[in-house]
């Protein structure tokens, strides 16, 4: 018996191993690749085929490898084993991978010091990539001791950085290696020897994830004379040091300098933010680079232009300073000089830089006859325009970037001459004024992206150049809104874009947009939209329509049908509609059926919260929800069964209880039925006119809040309100005095509070407006819910439902500004 259970566990082991779901696929060389990812795996699959070159095996639960597991795979190349809890390996493990040229094994439990025992890679003669870092996951002293004498061919090391490293001679014998990336960084020093026993020959030297300070001797970098790049991106190390070891390669030419956010103040070793001195620019500043990176590194002031005193400004291709904090007023024109030098230049970034805030307000303490009080006083700027027309290098220079800098734009011209550049982002600059830019000869320019900056002082101004082979503009945060009102040519420069991105703009109305034929992306979204402009369905191109976040509550038929025209012509449309306020009614079935069968491809799925109303109440559900229980949703939506319900209410009256009840719960309608068949006489022939614009209907609870309303609609916006509280005349029929005040108001706003619904006259306003909206003459309904849940809103509101215009009251103060600049929307 006990025999027969250890067969079963061993079946099931060898189940579990040998019937692995393993996706097998072929690269484009026609090579084998296995994918076994997250497959729960304990053991390597040996039902794999004999001949596959590249087996990934990441996200399992392997803890060891045993001999020869991989013998039957002699055809491997490359290997990944990352992300397991590998603590052991056999000197026996990589048997027979004669091929293989790429290992990884990171973050697994691999020890330093015990894990690699000698002739683990005896048979890995092909080697040149081993990745063994994030191994190491704690703080301790563990000596390197793996046999790197039995892979001489290996030419990338990854690895991670113990404390208080000491690498061996196994380090020199590695006599192929040419980069070396280190990850996890558990030093404190870096010692002028620390790296005495590497191979001299390496040209790349990676330091990316040293979170602690680490001091660092000036010469730690002269074991690596032939080093070409250098990259300690967000390594603590400060720009001070950094530009210190780099004494060995004076005068020499390097691929690349990557010294991104090593800057943090640290007075315990006397660094604070950077001051830039020729002195401390002395060693870089004889090199031949081609990518520099000094962003993000408190640089808050250049001393004598010490950043463009490079010898060789010829030799940069890539240049970035951003997220700093200097600015250019005492070296602008050396400045601008150096970039005229830049002569093979490809991309530039100087962006992120907070410099000064626009009409800062300071507080002067005044003494006067004792009393010591602090006024506030707003400095003027006054902005300088320097007389200075940047001139940029027309023959490599492909991309410049700046943007995200909280000054002022002070020169007056950019001037593109037989220009190579295609990427232009000049964005978010906190100015009252935009240089021009400027032309000539022939440009390349594809991309521009001028957000953040008023659309008036960019395009209204016209300080945009005609550019013909534009393909995308990007213009968020423009107040384009006020440009678009008055300019129906706003788009003439660019008749060739592909891709317009005008999202965040408050535009809630679109006549034109001009004569973009070539139109194939258009975001809109982050807008005030309710409906499709018709302009947008006259571009015959678009293949995608960003409509997310606006204020849309369906998606008419002839916009559905210019969609379904749009997709059967490209052969793929996408439409995205989400974070807008839908209804699930009967009056947009027709959408909802729409989401359902189309083969345009939608955000979410098709997936949309919406607005239904349940047993009179209104509730957020999902358009999938909906889907699935259509039927029961919108059964009230079909006329036969209307009739039939009607008929089944004719008999139901027979019943005197009924008709009681129907009586009571009616008698509102019936009142205006006699009071509209009295008036229907009096009002026949005559034109309506309206004495007021907005009818307030409020219970006690809000009195405070409708005097808000009040201030806000008459005298900020210069609408006419009537308020029971102010314009009822005394001595008249309390609801003759409220119909008469509803007919003769233009709009309506009812104040829904937690007492609205036990107020009488409340209902017999919304029964009224019922009226008033059903003939024709009440233009808006608009509901603003206070303190109440939508579910608790009064049910007399259902019939009318799909006509209210719905605000719930924030408590934010910037959502309560968007608030009344959405009610204020609505009033025109």
């Amino acid at each position: 018996m006990r025999i027969f259970i250890d067969l079963c566990i061993i079946s099931i082991y060898l189940c579990k191993t040998v019937f692995s779901k393993c996706n097998i696929t072929l690269d484009i060389l026609g090579h084998k690749e296995a994918n076994c990812k997250d497959q729960g795996l304990t053991n390597v699959p040996i039902n794999l085929a004999r001949d596959i070159n590249k087996l990934d095996l990441s996200y399992n639960k392997l803890t060891r490898l045993d001999a020869n597991i991989f013998l039957r795979y002699k055809y491997l190349g490359q290997l990944m084993l990352d992300n397991n809890a590998i603590s052991l390996l056999h000197k026996k493990a990589f048997n027979g991978l004669s091929l293989l040229s790429y290992l990884s094994m990171s973050n697994n439990n691999l020890n330093l010091s015990e894990s690699y025992p000698t002739e683990v890679f005896e048979s890995l003669k092909n080697l040149s990539v081993l990745d063994i870092r994030r191994n190491m996951k704690t703080r301790e002293f563990n000596p390197y001791r793996i046999p790197f004498s039995e892979i001489g061919n290996l030419r990338e090391l990854s690895i991670d950085l113990v404390f208080n490293a000491t690498f061996g001679q196994e380090f020199k014998k590695l006599i192929n290696l040419q980069t070396l990336r280190f990850d996890y960084c558990h030093v404190n020093f870096l010692y002028n020897g620390t790296f005495s026993e590497m191979p001299v020959h390496i040209k790349e030297f990676h330091m990316t994830t040293c979170k602690d300070f680490v001091v660092v001797e000036i010469g730690v970098l002269v074991p690596f004379p032939r080093l070409k790049v250098l990259n300690i991106t967000n390594s603590n190390i400060h720009l001070t040091q950094a530009l210190r070891i780099l004494h060995p390669f004076q005068n020499k030419s390097m691929e690349a300098i990557l010294f991104r956010g090593i800057t943090y103040v640290n007075f315990k070793h006397g660094l604070d933010s950077i001051i830039l001195t020729p002195e401390m620019m002395k060693f870089i500043s004889t090199i031949c680079i081609k990518s520099l990176d000094l962003s993000d590194n408190d640089i808050i002031l250049v001393k004598n232009a010490s950043l463009v005193l490079f010898q060789h400004p010829q030799c940069f291709e890539n240049l970035m300073m951003s997220a700093n904090s200097f600015g250019l007023d005492n070296w602008a024109l050396n400045f601008f000089i150096f970039v005229r030098k830049l002569t093979n230049i490809k991309i530039f970034d100087f962006s992120y830089v907070p410099l000064m805030f626009k009409n800062p307000i300071f507080l002067d303490v005044i003494t006067r006859a004792n009393h010591t009080r602090v006024e506030e006083v707003q400095r003027k700027l006054t902005q300088k325009i320097l007389p200075i027309t940047v001139t940029l290098p027309s023959k490599t220079f492909q991309f410049l970037r700046i943007t995200h800098v909280m000054g002022t734009m002070s020169f007056r011209e950019f001037k593109l001459t037989n220009s190579s550049l295609r990427h232009l982002e000049l964005s978010y600059f906190d100015t009252k004024f935009f240089p021009i830019i400027t032309v000539e000869g022939f440009n390349s320019l594809e991309h521009l992206d001028l957000s953040g900056i008023s659309s008036d002082i960019t395009i209204g101004m016209g300080r945009i150049p005609h550019l013909i082979h534009l393909k995308t503009l990007i213009l968020k945060e423009t107040n384009l809104y006020n440009l678009l009102q008055t300019n129906t040519t706003a788009f003439k420069f660019c008749p060739n874009i592909m891709i317009l991105d005008i999202s965040h703009n408050y535009i809630w109305n679109l006549k034109t947009l001009g004569q973009l034929h070539n139109l194939r992306l258009l975001n809109l979204s982050h807008n005030l939209l309710d409906n499709v402009p018709m302009v947008v369905t006259k571009f015959e191109n678009i293949a995608e329509l960003d409509l997310s976040h606006n204020q849309f509550t369906t998606i008419g038929k002839k916009t559905l049908d210019w969609i379904h025209t749009q997709h059967e012509k490209i052969g793929t449309f996408k439409l995205f509609l989400n974070d807008n306020p839908f209804i699930c009614s009967c009056s947009t079935t027709a959408f909802l059926r729409w989401i359902l069968t189309t083969k345009v491809k939608l955000d979410n799925n098709g997936n949309y919260s919406c607005w239904v109303a349940v047993d009179s109440r209104n509730h957020i559900n999902y358009t999938k929800n909906i889907a699935e229980d259509f039927h029961n949703y919108f059964v009230n939506c079909d006329p036969i069964l209307w009739i039939r319900l009607g008929i089944s209410l004719l008999v139901s009256v027979l019943s005197s209880l009924i008709c009681i009840t129907l009586l009571y719960n009616f008698r509102w309608r019936i009142i205006f039925f006699f009071f509209r068949n009295l008036r229907r006489f009096a009002e026949k022939g005559l034109n309506l006119t309206f004495d007021y614009d907005v009818y307030v209907s409020y219970s006690d609870d809000c009195v405070c809040f409708v005097k808000e309303v009040q201030q806000k609609i008459e005298n900020e916006w210069g609408f006419k309100i009537c308020i029971e509280d102010r314009d009822f005349i005394v001595g008249e029929s309390i609801a003759t005095e409220r119909a008469t005040s509803i007919n003769k108001c233009r709009h309506i706003v009812f104040v829904v509070s937690p007492s609205t619904a036990e107020n009488e006259w409340s209902r017999f306003e919304i029964e009224r407006a019922k009226y008033e909206k059903f003939s024709q003459n009440l233009q808006k309904i608009v509901v603003i819910t206070k303190d109440i849940a939508l579910e608790n809103i009064p049910v007399e509101f259902s019939i009318i439902w799909k006509d209210v215009l719905l605000i719930q009251w924030p408590v934010e103060k910037d959502e309560v500004q968007m608030a009344w600049q959405k009610l204020r929307l609505w009033f025109f």
